[in-house]
This record gives C-alpha cells, structure tokens and sequence, in this order.
C-alpha cells in the first residue's frame, strides 16, 4: 500500500459498496475471493469511484475450502483480500444465545451477504441484508468464530515454509 493507509473498515465499506453497485444478489452459489489493490487511499473513506481496483481470484462452493487452499495464498500479492459469501442469518434467542436451529431452518431467519476484508492493518467486515439492502452492518474487526479464523489464517499465517528442504 502507499504511505496512507485506509483503516480495515474503510477498506471494507468502500469494497463492499463497490461490489453492492455491480452484484445485487443475495443468493451465490459459491464463496468468492478477491484481490483488493488501493489506487487512491484517500477516496476510500469517501467510497470513490476508482479509490480501489477489485481482482476477482476464485470462488468454491465451500467458504472454508476456498480460504484454505494453496492457491488463495495469491490474495497476499494484494493490498487486500476480500471474502463474499452469502447465507442465512438467525436473531439471537431472547437470552442472547444462539438458537439450536440451523439459521436457515430459524423461523425468523434472513438472507444475508457478507463482505469480510483483512489487510495487514486488520479484519472488518459488512453485511447487507436482502430484507433491508440500503442499510449495512459493520464490524470493525471483533467477529469471532471459524470464519474470522480462516480469514486471519489466510492472511497472516504464511502457507510456504522458507526453512523446508
């Protein structure tokens, strides 16, 4: 990246506006990654046009596979790397504890599409829900669970061993 740095949730705000202008779906059949190159680090708290440039990298039906293969390691040639999966969402039962039901099977359940992006700054990520697709829902880097694992390990768990002979 250039001496500025945008922070994580910029990045990912700006990113997900992007991909929300050209992808109004909430319904993909497979995970996709993508290479994120910073063109204009200061148009990107402003989501301006051309502030970033937007590498499709490969898609799999399977979020964690994708994050887990060899190949995915190539989003480290980027400024950024940028998971979008969609799925379900379930509310928190009223004890604020998950429910027993799958999310997709939850009688209250939502389509979501999730946008999680992680640069050496950090992860952040956004939501938008299929329901309510002007607002979004962001988190700056506090998301926990299997996924924010497998981002974090794509990124910053280094996939070649430079002492291996």
């Amino acid at each position: 990246m250039t001496s500025t740095h945008p922070t994580p949730l910029d990045l990912a705000t700006c990113v997900e506006h992007s991909l929300h202008l050209s992808l109004d779906r909430f319904d993909l059949s497979a995970a996709r990654l993508y290479g994120i190159t910073v063109v204009d680090p200061e148009g990107i708290p402003a989501k301006a046009d051309g502030s970033l440039r937007i590498t499709f990298l490969a898609e799999h039906a399977d979020v964690y596979e994708l994050l887990d293969a060899p190949t995915s390691a190539i989003s480290k040639m980027f400024d950024a790397a940028v998971v979008l999966t969609c799925g379900w969402a379930a509310p928190l039962d009223d004890d604020d504890e998950p429910s027993d039901l799958a999310p997709s099977q939850h009688p209250r359940r939502r389509r979501v599409r999730l946008v999680v992006t992680v640069c050496d700054q950090g992860v952040a990520s956004v939501l938008r829900f299929a329901d309510t697709p002007e607002e979004i829902v962001t988190d700056d880097g506090a998301a926990r669970g299997t996924l924010a694992d497998a981002v974090n390990s794509l990124w910053f768990t280094s996939t070649v061993d430079a002492n291996a002979s």
